[in-house]
């Protein structure tokens, strides 16, 4: 019984000390790059270390250059990106498997103009308002790193 209590409470702790999914407090996070109030939920972004630190951003425009040369961080650094889904505010999606869309009409909190999807279908359906270019998560970091 002191064995299976041990055991349960190992388990316990090590669930406590496991990196999940990191959460956005818009209107109260600040950007870790440009230091503005985190506010949009259809564009912010969030990235976790290999050490388990959260750094949240404005949107993947901040995010980006972040891990740029001459950034905070290296992005071997990085364990995780993630980006809201621009058809469901507020949730974080993968940001390396995610559809992306650069229009002018987006108008994303820095400008950068870029929206990321969950689904293709989703970006299909959100390109009949914002006409504009898809990309993928290279083209939005070679994007945002060459600005």
């Amino acid at each position: 019984m002191k064995n299976l209590l041990i055991a349960a409470g190992l388990a316990v702790l090590a669930t406590s000390c496991s990196v999940g999914q990191p959460e956005i407090k818009y209107g109260a996070d600040e950007c870790a790059h440009c230091r503005m109030n985190v506010v949009d939920a259809k564009f912010g972004a969030a990235l976790q270390t290999v050490k388990g630190r959260t750094y949240v951003f404005d949107a993947p425009e901040c995010m980006v250059p972040f891990t740029s040369p001459g950034g905070h961080l290296v992005e071997e650094e990085v364990k995780a990106w993630y980006v809201s889904d621009f058809a469901h505010p507020g949730i974080l999606i993968d940001a390396t498997k995610a559809y992306y869309l650069r229009a002018p009409k987006l108008k994303s909190p820095m400008r950068g103009n870029v929206a990321a999807f969950a689904t293709e279908a989703d970006r299909k359906a959100a390109m009949a308002l914002f006409p504009g270019e898809t990309m993928d998560w290279p083209a939005v970091k070679k994007l945002f790193t060459d600005e």
